[in-house]
């Protein structure tokens, strides 16, 4: 029987959640560094995003610089999750990256007059206690100072997706999804390609398996992963959708779990589930 509407709704939600959830793997596994692995990720995706949008009219000059904004804080945030990953354990660094609901909540609250409900408010302070725990449990695990520049970076990604996720909203609908994620995508090729030149050593991998990584970033989690996404959340009440897309943050746990040792002692898992727990009664209150 043919799934219907809902149900292949929430089927592409978390099939998708779970794809983008293989990034950190591939980034740890990348023979470049994580700035020149995420140009890689948005330069094999950008083709097919072209194709996508290539029947739509170009956006106006205004809505053009809003969307290059919007690619530039995607960037901005990839680039310090990636480097979050290079200090941090990949549970902590994707789950302090994923607090985005948080602070677009805020930023609404500030730049769109949009009421914060107590619970929104109680919420917020959960998801930051879950932070603060998960710092704590890796410090107390014996991995040092470095891990708390990790978390620290990894919870500053959220603001920047926060404010790539406002403009999305206030632009999808003018200039439509397939003109939002090629514009954004080329924006944050650009952003990452120069960040890469700067601060990395070499752009191009060695071997066809670093080939072969890149182009699954690319195809897999940026094109499919995303692309899943976005059909499945448009489609779900925001609730639904958030839950959902928390297989993101879990499957990049148990991967890294699985293929890198980085266990979750019972410290980190309470902080986890104060942080989806917060995001949860943040997202529910903006329903």
């Amino acid at each position: 029987m043919l799934l219907n509407f809902h149900a292949r709704a929430v089927l592409a939600a978390t099939t998708g959640a779970a794809l983008i959830g293989l990034a950190p793997i591939g980034i740890r596994l990348s023979e470049l560094g994580p700035q020149a692995t995420n140009f890689w990720r948005f330069a094999f995706a950008l083709p097919i995003l072209a194709l996508w949008d290539f029947r739509r009219p170009m956006p106006s000059g205004r809505d053009l610089t809003w969307l290059v904004l919007a690619g530039v804080l995607f960037g901005l945030e990839l680039s310090l999750w990636a480097a979050a990953l290079e200090l941090t354990t990949i549970a902590n660094a994707t789950l302090l990256a994923n607090m985005t609901p948080v602070f677009a909540a805020l930023f609404s609250w500030v730049l769109f007059k949009e009421r914060l409900k107590p619970l929104a408010l109680a919420g917020g302070a959960v998801a930051l206690l879950g932070a603060v725990t998960l710092a704590l449990a890796r410090a107390q695990a014996g991995h040092g100072h470095p891990g708390w520049l990790g978390d620290a970076l990894g919870f500053s990604a959220a603001f920047g997706y926060a404010g790539y996720l406002l403009i999305v909203r206030s632009q999808g609908t003018r200039v439509g999804v397939g003109a939002v994620m090629f514009w954004a995508s080329f924006a944050a090729m650009a952003y990452t390609f120069g960040l890469s030149l700067t601060i990395e050593d070499a752009l191009l991998p060695h071997t066809w398996r670093g080939w072969a990584i890149l182009v699954g970033l690319g195809l897999v989690v940026q094109v499919g992963g995303q692309g899943l996404i976005a059909y499945g959340v448009a489609r779900l009440p925001i609730v639904v959708s958030t839950v959902l897309l928390w297989v993101q943050p879990l499957a990049a746990a148990g991967l890294s779990w699985t293929l890198f040792g980085e266990a979750l002692g019972p410290m980190a898992l309470a902080g986890a589930a104060l942080v989806l727990g917060g995001i949860y009664f943040v997202q529910r209150t903006r329903q």
